[in-house]
């Protein structure tokens, strides 16, 4: 029995032995283009995206620097009485330069209670901030919530 072989064309004959047969292929002037227009499109919406969230970033921890530096006025405030002096106000020193603050009370529906706020504002990007917290305080007694 005689077995038969295969006959190869002439490419075959030349191309090493386990060399692919596919064609590589680059990347055409077109592609390139299309892909540089697309960068173009997408990137400055990503960046604005970006800029966005860093914006709302700095504003939730300037928010939350602020209520916490109010709660702080609020509680020293009752503590000492100074609530009582009517309208007061200054800033958080050293520490906190682009904080201020003012504090002042208003009638409650309760003869004997009065109603605090303490504010903290500052400026942020040409625009003034501010968070308000408020709480009860008894008006015959300083120290006393």
């Amino acid at each position: 029995m005689t077995r038969a072989i295969p006959r190869m064309n002439e490419a075959a004959k030349c191309r090493p032995a386990g060399a692919r047969t596919s064609r590589r292929r680059g990347l055409t002037l077109i592609e390139v283009l299309a892909t540089i227009v697309l960068m173009g499109i997408v990137l400055p919406a990503a960046m604005q995206g970006i800029s966005q969230c860093v914006r709302a970033a700095s504003l939730a921890r300037q928010k939350s620097e602020a209520a916490g530096l109010a709660e702080g006025k609020l509680n020293e405030l009752i503590a000492t009485g100074d609530w009582q002096f009517g309208v007061t106000s200054g800033d958080f020193g050293e520490a906190w330069p682009e904080y201020h603050w003012k504090a002042g009370t208003s009638e409650f529906t309760d003869p004997t209670l009065q109603q605090l706020s303490v504010q903290v504002y500052w400026t942020s990007r040409n625009e003034q901030r501010d968070v308000t917290l408020t709480t009860l305080v008894y008006e015959s007694t300083s120290g006393s919530q």
